[in-house]
């Protein structure tokens, strides 16, 4: 009795298998590849800046712990910071807020004053009255037809 390993045209053993288990001719024999390692991104500084100062951070402030991008903890700091610095660091901190518009008027600092508030509020009473006579008169005009 002989067996199918006994008609092979060469001896298989140690680092040789079988021909139908050994490597396809022009086939790899790792087809997925070798594990590569990720590429650093290219990007540019300005980049790179953006995506750090933006990045979140937990704060404790006021006693609370909150979340917020590092580029607003960092101005915190700066005014922290010219609040119990030197005069000269106060008048440094000052004059750079300063420089960027921290001390421009807002949207809030543009309140209503009573009298305007009052003005506001009769115009808009006003308003309504004009549109509810004109929705009444719409309501007669069509009620002819029913």
């Amino acid at each position: 009795m002989m067996g199918h390993y006994d008609d092979r045209d060469y001896a298989v053993g140690k680092g040789k298998p079988p021909a139908e288990h050994q490597f396809k001719k022009g086939k790899s024999g790792n087809p997925r590849g070798p594990r590569h390692k990720k590429k650093a991104r290219d990007a540019t500084l300005e980049v790179l800046a953006h995506e750090a100062v933006n990045e979140m951070i937990s704060a404790t402030i006021g006693g609370r712990e909150l979340r917020l991008p590092k580029k607003q903890a960092i101005v915190l700091g700066v005014v922290n910071d010219a609040l119990t610095g030197t005069p000269a660091q106060r008048l440094k901190a000052l004059k750079a807020l300063k420089d960027i518009g921290a001390f421009d008027r807002t949207v809030e600092d543009y309140r209503l004053t009573p009298e305007m508030e009052e003005e506001r509020i009769i115009k808009f009473v006003n308003d309504l009255a004009e549109e509810c006579k004109r929705d009444e008169e719409m309501r007669h005009h069509f009620a002819e037809y029913n």
